[in-house]
């Protein structure tokens, strides 16, 4: 591309076209962070030198957010209530404070080149990244200073801010509820494989320690193995455990609501009682827990709000801004799934 094709002011994807690099490379070197060698870093100079290309002014500070792109993964956005009610919340209060909502669907790959895959016009103002937590995703969009949010994700580097439930306490009031009523052999259901998941495995295991109870993974945790069974199908899983162990528990904590409803299939398949025998509560408040047999005791978590809190924190973040993790607080829902600890 010739220097002289341009009649009005470049743009960033002009110098990337100019010399060949990315455009995330060509912020990098425009933000002045690692991760460009010094021969493309000068090459770059040069040519935003000779295109007459000018950093805006009052771009470190916070500028009126006008549209924002939203990027989650395809299974997220077809027929998830969970992360529906967050999308829908982030619609909401766009429409309200008159920002344009663009949604980006994304595979559950995260490539290198994933960003400029989905926005080969440019890189985008603003972006919210709905149940995206994945490092090297977080990465590119650090290293190209983008204004962004993660929602139901954290970034453990403290580069990006973000808004989640305060899954912590939630995991640790879900387990004082069953220990207010007198359970003490409890199993929580789980495996933690994103950090959001892991913070209520952290707050079961502060809560038993609570009570005295030396904490002990083989004893206090089921780890179904993959994320593909922290569904339904975690039945099976379940259903063995209780044929076999030797020590069975009066209350179990589950991860989330469907494997809280496989968990209390899989004990009636034993002719056991819910909650008489065992006691399940599960973390989010899906609908189709409150009619499950029994009504599903759970952590309500507010997802619309989600949605409208990120809006809220994208509309004050810039890439000079410092770094902000907001918790909203969950909510014990109390039905029918719990129960006193069964006499002996």
């Amino acid at each position: 591309m010739a220097i002289d094709e341009f009649e009005t002011e470049p743009t960033l994807k002009d110098i990337a076209a100019a010399t060949g690099l990315s455009l995330a490379a060509v912020s990098k070197v425009l933000n002045n962070r690692e991760g460009v060698s010094q021969a493309n870093r000068e090459r770059v100079m040069r040519t935003m030198t000779a295109l007459g290309y000018r950093k805006r002014k009052g771009r470190s500070s916070i500028e009126p957010l006008r549209q924002a792109s939203v990027l989650t993964l395809g299974r997220y956005a077809s027929n998830d209530s969970f992360y529906g009610e967050i999308l829908n919340g982030i619609i909401e209060a766009g429409t309200s404070e008159g920002i344009a909502i663009d949604v980006k669907i994304a595979s559950d790959g995260t490539g290198s080149g994933l960003i400029e895959h989905l926005f080969p016009s440019g890189l985008p103002n603003a972006l919210l990244l709905v149940g995206i937590d994945n490092p090297a995703l977080i990465e590119q969009i650090a290293d190209a200073g983008i204004r962004s949010v993660l929602v139901n994700g954290m970034d453990r580097c403290m580069r990006l801010s973000s808004v989640s439930p305060d899954y912590h306490f939630g995991g640790w009031l879900a387990t004082w509820h069953l220990i207010e009523l007198g359970h003490r052999e409890i199993l929580h259901v789980t495996h933690p494989y994103r950090e959001s998941i892991r913070q209520r495995m952290d707050g079961f295991r502060n809560a038993i320690q609570e009570t005295g109870i030396t904490f002990e993974p083989e004893r206090h945790v089921l780890d179904l193995g993959t994320p593909q069974l922290m569904t339904i199908d975690a039945r099976g899983i379940i259903s063995d455990y209780l044929a076999t162990t030797a020590r069975r528990p009066t209350a179990i904590v589950c991860v989330n609501d469907i494997v809280a409803i496989a968990t209390i299939q899989a004990i009636q398949s034993h002719g056991l009682s819910v909650p008489d025998d065992i006691s399940v509560i599960g973390f989010d408040d899906l609908p189709v827990g409150a009619h499950s047999s029994p009504p599903l005791t759970t952590m309500r978590v507010d997802r619309e709000e989600l949605g409208r809190s990120a809006v809220r924190l994208l509309q004050t973040a810039s890439s000079a801004s410092t770094v902000r993790r907001m918790a909203l607080g969950t909510t014990l829902v109390k039905r029918g799934s719990t129960s006193e600890k069964p006499s002996l």
